[in-house]
């Protein structure tokens, strides 16, 4: 017996190395997000994680964000968020504006197509000083990041157009004749 327990003792020690080191494997969901996100960098976009809309609940979602061309002078700050039910009083159906701050009205026509290409897991979109930005659960996995791809990529000019404000020509003369 005493011949037995120097192996017990080998297989034990080798198990309480192991364990923790299979426990911090990453799961196939954790490899495919990563690879989500990897594709997501990879096409120009940045991942950043934000709390979802109140509608949604409590936790995380990834925001897939398409950077402005021309930062300067846009209308930024605002978002869509779902909302739990359809109202007419909503902004489109089941998306309405994050704490009341809209976009320029020029915006809405292209919000809307963008609201139609979107995967039905998308959460809200966000237009920060950094781009504009789909929230998502990411549980459609490959084809809805290549629908936020395509809709950020076609609707993005767009937009980013029409949140620009527009230029104020100053150089007037006191009897408002240009210099």
């Amino acid at each position: 017996m005493a011949s037995w327990l120097p192996l017990v003792v080998i297989v034990l020690a080798v198990a309480l190395v192991i364990g923790p080191v299979m426990w911090l494997k990453p799961s196939s969901r954790d490899r495919r997000l990563a690879s989500l996100r990897q594709n997501a960098t990879s096409a120009g976009l940045k991942v950043q994680m934000q709390a979802l809309p109140a509608a949604e609940g409590t936790g995380t979602a990834a925001v897939y964000i398409a950077g402005w061309r021309n930062p300067r002078k846009l209308h930024t700050g605002w978002g869509l968020e779902l909302q739990r039910m359809s109202h007419e009083m909503h902004f489109a159906g089941v998306w309405d504006w994050r704490n009341g701050r809209h976009a320029p009205p020029a915006a809405e026509s292209a919000l809307r197509d963008l609201l139609e290409k979107l995967p039905a897991d998308a959460t809200a979109v966000l237009c920060s000083d950094g781009g504009l930005g789909v929230q998502w659960k990411e549980t459609s996995g490959e084809p809805g990041f290549k629908a936020i791809q395509h809709a950020l990529s076609e609707l993005r000019p767009i937009i980013e157009e029409a949140i620009r404000e527009p230029q104020r020509n100053d150089s007037r003369s006191e009897d408002g004749e240009k210099k």
